[in-house]
């Protein structure tokens, strides 16, 4: 089941033989996490690239003051890593961590290279998710920027209303760059 979900996600994206997508999903390695285990430290090498097939994980960094402030979420069939230090392969600026119990699909920078040398395919499946959450990374920039505290948090349990349902409110917060009890203070109006 678990290999279905992901082969089901590439499918979408690109096409191969069922011999192949076989081949294929031996690159990748399936986990089941905890709530609140930690995937990836800040200032640690970023070797993993990950994909969640049931859950919620959650990318974050530490400010000056010792606040944590979410920058991105990852439910059902999403993937999520440090992008520029998987890339580079240098050390996080950020945490991942799980938000809910989930089960996690993972690769590492050296079988995620072999993956590509085998199948070349595979870099147009990336790369479309690549554009997609840079897509999705902009949006956010212009919404954060455009609309008020108040039209930002509408905007956004109105676009994606899985996450109001299943994430804690002071990680919604954080992502929203709001306050928890301001949050509160919106929701119920």
């Amino acid at each position: 089941m678990t290999n279905s979900i992901l082969i089901n996600h590439i499918k979408t994206y690109v096409t191969f033989s069922e011999e192949e997508l076989s081949e294929i999903v031996l690159f990748f390695d399936y986990h089941s996490y905890h709530k609140k285990e930690t995937l990836l430290l800040a200032g640690k090498q970023c070797n993993k690239l990950f994909f969640v097939l049931k859950g919620c994980l959650q990318l974050y960094f530490i400010d000056n003051l010792g606040n944590q402030k979410t920058s991105q979420f990852a439910i059902e069939h999403w993937w999520l890593t440090d992008f520029l230090a998987f890339q580079n392969q240098n050390q996080s600026n950020f945490y991942i961590e799980t938000v809910e119990n989930s089960k996690i699909v993972s690769i590492s920078f050296s079988k995620y290279q072999e993956l590509l040398d085998t199948f070349p395919k595979m870099e147009k499946y990336f790369r479309t998710i690549y554009e997609t959450a840079y897509g999705a990374a902009l949006m956010r920039f212009k919404y954060i920027n455009s609309f008020s505290k108040e039209e930002l948090f509408f905007r956004f349990r109105d676009n994606f209303p899985e996450f109001v349902q299943r994430v804690p409110q002071y990680l919604l917060a954080s992502f929203l760059g709001l306050t928890p009890e301001y949050l509160s203070e919106i929701k119920r109006k």
